[in-house]
């Protein structure tokens, strides 16, 4: 798979841009954002990864010209594997994917990047099922080895060797699972970060306190709190409710101070303010 098409640039879709170009593939990246605001963003995110030493800073010019940015979906169609990473939403992913089928002659293997939706109700969407699969990477995806790979209901084995041989050359660690609600790693996840939102509501301990004992007791790189943070406290929201939704166990239900947060446009690091301040640099 030599080019890559890429649906959203999102922090998501900008990443998975820079994933692939990075590692030699052209990428075709489509949304309606102005091209000269997303070159710019997208230098500025390729810039501080060579700062952190994901990238080398020689081929910093290599993997920007690696990627074409386009604001008509139909440029998409020539692509060999296309990864829709828009928003995490159920209606926005669906009329993406209507819009994608409209312009495709045959069916290419299409990949959405989810970590809770079902793949099969996406799939229904497509011409052919059988080419269709769940992706779910990490963030940032540059350095996190793991991609869960979700099986649909009529997704055929062609499809998983295909896109674990891109997945290898991506020097990722693919595994396949069966459709489930929130796969494993959130399953496992977000209860977590669930509970560490309810101890603060309920005055047990101060956020510090609280991802200090999971860092040092746990050896947590990062603590729950901090964690939900770097995910955006809209999209653990969301996740937690498609939980709830699509598991029925009362487990998964928000804590009300979570949703307080969402309310009051305090997502974490994207607004600037979340459990923790970063509106001057601090933790």
């Amino acid at each position: 798979m030599e080019k890559v098409g890429i649906l959203g640039a999102g922090t998501m879709g900008t990443q998975l841009a820079l994933l692939c170009a990075a590692h030699g593939m052209s990428v075709v990246l489509w949304n309606h954002r102005r091209r000269e605001d997303f070159e710019r963003s997208f230098r500025k995110i390729i810039l501080l990864q060579s700062r952190l030493g994901a990238i080398e800073k020689s081929s910093i010019d290599t993997v920007i010209a690696n990627v074409v940015h386009v604001d008509d979906i139909l440029e998409i169609a020539s692509c060999d594997l296309i990864i829709e990473a828009v928003k995490e939403d159920y209606p926005v992913k669906l009329a993406v994917m209507n819009k994608l089928m409209a312009v495709l002659s045959e069916q290419k293997i299409v990949a959405t990047n989810t970590s809770t939706l079902s793949i099969t109700s996406l799939a229904s969407q497509t011409r052919d099922p059988s080419k269709f699969i769940g992706v779910h990477f990490f963030n940032p995806p540059l350095t996190m080895k793991l991609v869960e790979l979700v099986r649909g209901e009529y997704t055929s084995d062609e499809t998983i060797d295909e896109i674990c041989q891109f997945l290898a050359v991506l020097h990722k660690h693919p595994v396949v699972l069966p459709e489930t609600p929130g796969f494993v790693v959130n399953r496992l996840l977000f209860p977590m970060i669930n509970e560490a939102i309810f101890l603060l509501a309920e005055g047990i301990a101060e956020p510090k306190t609280i991802d200090n004992c999971m860092k040092l007791g746990a050896n947590h790189p990062m603590g729950p709190l901090e964690l939900a943070d770097f995910i955006g406290l809209d999209v653990c929201l969301s996740i937690l409710e498609t939980l709830v939704a699509e598991t029925g166990d009362d487990k998964y239900r928000p804590a009300p101070l979570l949703r307080k947060y969402v309310r009051a446009g305090k997502f974490g690091k994207k607004t600037g303010i979340g459990f923790y301040s970063y509106r001057r640099g601090e933790l």
